[in-house]
């Protein structure tokens, strides 16, 4: 059983998590993970929009738990989902994304919600 809860809502083409914890917290991010694996599988939803606008963290992420969580992202969806991940760190967006893409995800992060919205619901 998690710790953490990850309430997500789940819209007509996609699901969307807003996180309100620490993003540097690799644990609550990992567990974040784990619970979109499922929800895909449970909903079949294969996009997935993750707002983390809200979290409050003012604080850089830590490059390597960046990089861990890429991998991670690659290993569970490959290119069966795509993610689009909302943050108000554009300084780490690259990084996360590149790590990810490598692995085979398809992911993209920015900090402007509509053109996210726009690339998660195309089919490009």
């Amino acid at each position: 059983m998690s710790k953490y809860e990850h309430p997500y809502v789940e819209h007509a083409d996609y699901l969307e998590y807003v996180v309100h914890g620490s993003v540097r917290d690799e644990d609550l991010l990992a567990d974040l993970l784990q619970s979109m694996v499922e929800a895909t599988e449970k909903t079949g939803k294969r996009r997935v929009l993750v707002d983390r606008t809200d979290s409050g963290d003012e604080a850089i992420t830590d490059t390597m738990v960046i990089y861990r969580l890429a991998v991670r992202v690659g290993e569970a969806f490959g290119s069966s989902v795509r993610i689009a991940a909302l943050s108000a760190r554009a300084d780490q967006h690259s990084f996360w994304e590149d790590v990810a893409s490598n692995r085979g995800a398809i992911v993209k992060a920015g900090n402007d919600r509509e053109s996210l919205m726009q690339w998660l619901l195309s089919d490009e």
